[in-house]
């Protein structure tokens, strides 16, 4: 996750350096976000191959159109919403379903990898069971939002382009969100949230 100015500013020099053809750049971009694209793709779809698919679609891209690629604000925010604009493309190419709204194509699931992260003791385990109760008493969009919010480092005007919604509005539902969770779990939800901080790579589905 990128949050700083300065990290921003590091990308956007590491991305004008792929721009000019420098493939070390490139490979520097792939390693730093695949892992994010992932978490976030299985998130979207548990199609895993899908999302694998796309991801491998928008490196190709990348390769192929890098000269006339323009130059993004934020690379973490432009490579999650070409995997979004993929994944849904793909939904309706394979005519899985005539429309895509958020509460029926994104699942947002609640599958935890803890065998191959850090989160594998036996009291770790029991605050991933807590974590997805919680979790279960919210709408996917919700869960979307809150992922967003604390696994990557976009803002509030980043995750409102990324999902089509106001920024404000995503800023309200997220605080919404936190209060009826802080208003019904109490000290639980700050669990929620070290684990949301922790990594976007532990919520594989």
């Amino acid at each position: 996750m990128i949050n700083s100015i300065k990290e921003r500013l590091h990308w956007l020099e590491v991305w004008s350096r792929f721009r000019s053809g420098d493939q070390e750049a490139f490979s520097e971009i792939y390693k730093e976000f695949i892992d994010s694209l992932f978490a976030y793709g299985s998130k979207i779809t548990r199609d895993r191959e899908l999302v694998k698919d796309c991801i491998q679609d928008i490196f190709i891209d990348l390769q192929r159109l890098n000269p006339n690629l323009h130059h993004p604000e934020y690379i973490e925010f432009y490579l999650f919403k070409s995997l979004r604009n993929s994944i849904l493309y793909r939904f309706k190419e394979s005519k899985k379903t005539d429309t895509l709204p958020i509460d029926e194509m994104a699942v947002f699931g609640l599958q935890f990898n803890i065998e191959q992260d850090d989160f594998d003791l036996e009291s770790d385990r029991q605050r991933v069971e807590k974590l997805k109760l919680i979790l279960k008493t919210l709408d996917p969009l919700k869960r979307e939002l809150l992922f967003l919010k604390f696994s990557t480092g976009l803002n509030y005007i980043e995750i409102g382009q990324l999902l089509g919604m106001n920024s404000d509005a995503v800023k309200k539902q997220v605080y919404r969100t936190l209060d009826h969770l802080r208003g019904k779990y109490g000290n639980q939800l700050m669990e929620l949230l070290v684990i949301f901080r922790s990594s976007g790579a532990i919520m594989k589905a």
